[in-house]
């Protein structure tokens, strides 16, 4: 009789916007693992049993991102048991429990946004699958999108292509959003660029507000299928979003016209969930 796995040790979680990833100690060799389930439950309280009604996932890697939380965030708590190559199941590990990161789109102020922040490009320019048209309606590689003024089903294409997209030339795309401010802000505000997908070249998103540095995102590799599916809220999509938040930091900011430039200047295009700029609540 194939002996029963070991219980799995040392799982951790750690916290990250909209997602909780954890990791544990890999097992060894005898008997051989076939794969881990994964068990969660909202809430503070453990799973009661290892059953089907509480599995989030199975991996056959010492690790998993529960992806998709809530903005707000979310808190879960999570077992984890081992499966031999025989199919017999370990004792489930001890539980441990972990709150999502909240968004700023869910605890700031809205002071302005292109899109909604729902996991879809479809609100967006030429979306979901029209990318040739992008080059031939901004040949200048130059988007260009003032708040209150422009809309972004009009005037913000659901992709920005970078230097990895030969069919946009090969060349860096930049676009330029122009945010008017009252008055010049007493704190930092923070910024949220949400993507449906990217390529599986990666790349480099380079921020800057009014020409000064604000940060090179290094974007992660994707599916490559944003530029053709709109909708990553579709269950088992291909689709891989990515969230960035970032301060912006008062001193860069003025009253009256701010522009946020953002150049996509390595890799393949991104595309666009939503961007805005929120004050902390």
């Amino acid at each position: 009789m194939s002996p029963r796995p070991a219980v799995v040790t040392g799982l951790a979680a750690e916290p990250v916007l909209a997602e909780n990833s954890l990791t544990w100690d890999s097992l060894g060799f005898d008997p051989l693992i076939d794969h881990y389930r994964i068990h969660a439950v909202p809430g503070e309280d453990a799973p009661t049993e290892a059953e089907d009604s509480v599995l989030l996932g199975k991996t056959v890697y010492p690790r998993f991102t529960h992806a998709g939380l809530g903005p707000e965030g979310e808190t879960w708590t999570y077992t984890v048991q081992a499966v031999s190559d025989a199919g017999e199941r370990g004792e489930v590990s001890e539980a441990v429990t972990a709150t999502s990161r909240p968004s700023v789109t869910a605890t700031g102020t809205e002071v302005a946004r292109i899109g909604e922040f729902d996991g879809r490009t479809l609100e967006h320019h030429l979306a979901p699958a029209s990318y040739a048209q992008i080059p031939e309606r901004y040949p200048e590689a130059l988007i260009e999108y003032e708040d209150g003024v422009d809309e972004p089903g009009e005037s913000w294409p659901y992709l920005l292509p970078g230097p990895g997209d030969a069919w946009a030339g090969g060349i860096p795309y930049s676009a330029r959003w122009t945010v008017s401010l009252e008055q010049a802000p007493s704190e930092d505000l923070d910024l949220a660029l949400w993507l449906v997908d990217t390529t599986r070249l990666g790349g480099v998103l380079r921020l800057r507000a009014n020409g000064d540095e604000l940060a090179d995102l290094e974007l992660p590799v994707g599916a490559t299928r944003g530029s053709r599916e709109g909708d990553a809220t579709v269950p088992g999509t291909a689709l891989k979003r990515a969230r960035f938040e970032l301060p912006v930091p008062a001193a860069l900011l003025q009253a009256g016209q701010n522009v946020i430039e953002l150049e996509l200047a390595e890799g393949g295009w991104v595309a666009w969930d939503a961007l805005g700029l929120f004050a902390r609540g």
